[in-house]
């Protein structure tokens, strides 16, 4: 039995497509930008959208929610097709010049990641950040506001992201007093 490639040249990448568990197309991988201080893929660029690179939209996709397929010959991602359609998008002619630690930050959040370097994005603005993704992922659920807000704060704070506080909600007019490690959430 033939070995499946693990081991593939990076000119050789931009030439996949992504997609999700659903087989719905994503878009094409452009590029992989490295981060040289710490040695790891910081993001792909993946195009969407758009006939034959005009008018698509370019996103910084994390690495790490990538999955390669050697058998589908794609990366493949747990994302339903709305998630990429609201992610911040990138100018593909100027996105060099223009990036920055802080719109990474919100980039990696999106996606429902911590960004794996040290943000000046306040805890409450990453919070809010990966709350939003992890709603978007599970459907846009309506009156789940509360109990995603401190599940993103959990994982943040797992993660050593943000420090690990008590919050007070309103919920139905009713303040209700949580702890960071309710395990209802």
């Amino acid at each position: 039995m033939k070995q499946l490639s693990r081991f593939v040249p990076t000119n050789r990448l931009e030439r996949y497509d992504l997609v999700n568990e659903q087989g719905q197309d994503l878009g094409q991988v452009t590029t992989f930008v490295a981060d040289m201080l710490t040695g790891r893929i910081a993001f792909a660029i993946v195009a969407f959208g758009g006939f034959f690179g005009i008018s698509d939209k370019w996103f910084a996709l994390p690495w790490e929610i990538m999955v390669w397929s050697p058998e589908k010959k794609k990366f493949v991602v747990d994302m339903p097709t709305n998630v990429l359609k609201t992610a911040p998008g990138m100018n593909k002619d100027t996105w060099a010049e223009e990036i920055n630690f802080d719109w990474l930050a919100k980039c990696y959040l999106h996606y429902g990641l911590a960004p794996y370097w040290d943000s000046s994005l306040s805890p409450e603005e990453q919070i809010k950040g990966l709350a939003y993704a992890i709603w978007q992922r599970e459907g846009e659920p309506e009156g789940s506001a509360d109990r995603h807000y401190y599940r993103a704060e959990r994982i943040l704070s797992v993660q050593g992201v943000v420090g690990s506080s008590t919050r007070k909600l309103q919920n139905s007019n009713t303040t209700i007093e949580k702890e960071p490690n309710d395990s209802k959430v």
